[in-house]
């Protein structure tokens, strides 16, 4: 049964491309991502994560910001870099394409 999920979409309009990677193994796993086709992506970009520290974590009335989205500002990405993405985790990195 794989752990990991991914999937990468281009907005033609833009040039931002989005990278949506989802971890359901319990530790963090590192991945290494490599595009083609593309003249180089800018270095910074954004990182939207949300995760869990176990596949049975809900969000409830009494702890009801328990799984939330964080956001944070990332460096070091480009055509072809490594990342290592937290256990039980969604995590979508936006890239603007040059």
């Amino acid at each position: 049964m794989p752990t990991l999920f991914f999937n990468a979409t281009r907005d033609s309009k833009t040039g931002t491309i989005y990278l949506k990677i989802v971890n359901r193994a319990g530790a963090p796993q590192p991945v290494r991502v490599e595009f083609s086709g593309l003249a180089s992506i800018e270095p910074k970009g954004q990182s939207i994560a949300i995760g869990a520290s176990s596949p049975d974590d809900t969000n409830s009335i009494t702890e009801p910001a328990k799984i939330v989205p964080v956001t944070a500002s990332v460096d070091g990405l480009g055509t072809s870099f490594t990342r290592t993405f937290p256990a039980y985790s969604i995590t979508v990195l936006r890239m603007k394409a040059k």
